[in-house]
C-alpha cells in the first residue's frame, strides 16, 4: 500500500500524462520537413545562350519543385511541376560547394569563342543570399553536369496556363539609381515606403526580399492587389513596370506574363 495520499498520487499521474503530451507534440514537430508557412530553400536563375540569343528563367527548390519561363517575340511558356529530389539534391550540393558562388568573385573569361550558356544565379549559402553572373563553363564539370540534369528534367512538366503573371524586383544601384531619383524627385514621387506598408502586398514584399526571383501571381486578385498598390501609393512608372523607393532600398519592379 502506497504511503502517498490519494490526492498526491493523482497529481503525479496527471503531471506524467501532461509530460507525455508535451513530448509527443515535440516529436511531431521535429519530424515536420518545414514549419507551417515556410518554403523549401530555392535557387533561381536566368540562363542565356550566347549562340542563339535565347534566354529563359529556371527556379529549383530542394524538395524538387521546379518552375521555368521561356519568352520569345510571340510566345510565353511557363511550366511548373516536380523533378526527382535526388537531382535537386545533387544540384544544391554543387551550388553550396561552388567557390564561384560562395565567393561571388568571377574569373576572367575569354568569351570570344565560347558558344555555351551564361548563368545569372541566386542562391542561399549559409543563410545569405548570393548572386553570380558567369559562363557555365566557369562553374566546373560537376556543377555543369548537375545543372544539365536539372535543366533536362525541368523541361518535362506540363505547361501551366492558370497563372495570371509574375512579379519581379531588381535593386537599383549606381547610375540607374541616380537616374530614377532625378526623374522621381521631379515628379514628387521619391518618398520611401515603409516595410509595414509593403507587407500589405505580400507578393511585392517577397519580390524585394528575393531580388530577380519571379514571384507567381496565382489569381486575378493577386494581380489586382499589385495594381492597386501602385495606384494608391502613386508610384513612379506604369502598371507593368514601376519603381519602389523603400527603406530596404530602391527597386525596379515588373509584372510579367505567364502565358501568351
Amino acid at each position: 500500500m502506497s504511503n502517498y495520499p490519494t490526492s498526491t498520487r493523482s497529481a503525479r499521474i496527471l503531471s506524467a500524462f501532461c509530460l507525455l503530451i508535451v513530448l509527443a507534440a515535440g516529436a511531431a514537430h521535429a519530424f515536420r520537413p518545414y514549419a507551417k508557412g515556410a518554403e523549401a530553400r530555392a535557387c533561381w536563375m536566368t540562363v542565356s545562350s550566347i549562340k542563339t540569343g535565347q534566354e529563359y528563367y529556371m527556379e529549383v527548390a530542394a524538395d524538387g519543385a521546379v518552375l521555368t519561363r521561356t519568352e520569345t517575340r510571340k510566345t510565353v511558356v511557363t511550366r511548373r511541376g516536380r523533378i526527382q529530389t535526388r537531382l535537386a539534391g545533387d544540384f544544391f550540393r554543387e551550388i553550396e560547394n561552388s567557390e564561384l558562388i560562395t565567393s561571388q568573385v568571377t574569373r576572367d573569361s575569354k568569351l570570344l569563342f565560347y558558344k555555351g550558356e551564361v548563368l545569372k544565379i541566386s542562391a542561399y549559402i549559409s543563410g545569405e543570399l548570393k548572386r553570380i553572373d558567369a559562363p557555365l563553363n566557369n562553374f566546373g564539370e560537376a556543377f555543369s553536369h548537375a545543372f544539365g540534369e536539372v535543366k533536362k528534367a525541368a523541361s518535362k512538366p506540363a505547361v501551366d496556363k492558370n497563372l495570371k503573371g509574375f512579379l519581379t524586383a531588381e535593386p537599383l544601384e549606381g547610375a540607374a539609381l541616380e537616374e530614377f531619383q532625378a526623374k522621381a524627385s521631379k515628379d514628387g514621387k521619391l518618398g520611401n515606403i515603409e516595410t509595414y506598408e509593403i507587407q500589405k502586398a505580400p507578393a511585392l514584399l517577397k519580390a524585394i526580399k528575393q531580388p530577380y526571383r519571379l514571384v507567381p501571381l496565382e489569381t486575378g486578385a493577386d494581380l489586382k492587389e499589385i495594381q492597386e498598390f501602385i495606384s494608391t501609393r502613386g508610384l513612379y512608372g506604369l502598371r507593368n513596370l514601376f519603381y519602389l523607393p523603400s527603406t530596404r532600398g530602391a527597386f525596379k519592379c515588373q509584372v510579367l506574363e505567364a502565358v501568351k
